[in-house]
């Protein structure tokens, strides 16, 4: 028996101790523009899951990116909230590109992996507002499709997100 009070005080003391469990929104930035959930898995832990799409002159495509993230708080004294925080994690990312003029229809499939660092701020449990820069690099593919080198060299991200935080 003092076992299981054990193991539901340690549950919910884990479980009121993150900000929310899930959150969900729009992101734009550098790597295009999409969607982006995050899912608290402990609470520190969490991961997120993004789908970025880029259309242009000069590229057409999509990507998925997910990682996992440790979060802290700041340690500032004149930024000390509950509501201001940053994290940093790793993680892989997968998608497709091509040229929109491309007759032959080629697009080629990248994948590789990703890391993250951001910052995040909490207005009124509602939503949360942040910004990462990521680090990437494209282990495929192995052979370009003309005129894609500048996205396949790319091995810096940034962007903006808003989300709808659900409980």
């Amino acid at each position: 028996m003092k076992k299981l009070i054990f193991i539901f005080t340690l549950f919910i003391s884990l479980s009121s101790s993150a900000q929310y469990v899930n959150s969900f929104g729009v992101r734009g930035g550098l790597r295009g523009v999409g969607l982006t959930y995050k899912h608290f898995l402990a609470p520190k832990l969490f991961l997120v899951t993004d789908v970025v799409g880029t259309y242009s002159q000069e590229l057409v495509g999509a990507e998925f990116i997910a990682s996992f993230n440790v979060r802290n708080k700041i340690h500032n004294t004149n930024l000390q909230s509950k509501a201001l925080t940053w994290s940093y994690g790793g993680g892989i990312h997968g998608g497709y590109y091509q040229d929109p003029d491309n007759k032959n229809n080629e697009s080629n499939i990248i994948l590789g992996p990703d890391f993250r660092i951001g910052g995040e701020y909490l207005f009124a449990e509602t939503w949360c507002l942040g910004i990462d820069v990521t680090g990437t690099y494209n282990v495929l593919p192995f052979e370009k499709v003309e005129g894609m080198d500048n996205k396949f060299n790319q091995i810096f991200g940034a962007g903006l997100f808003i989300r709808y935080i659900i409980q």
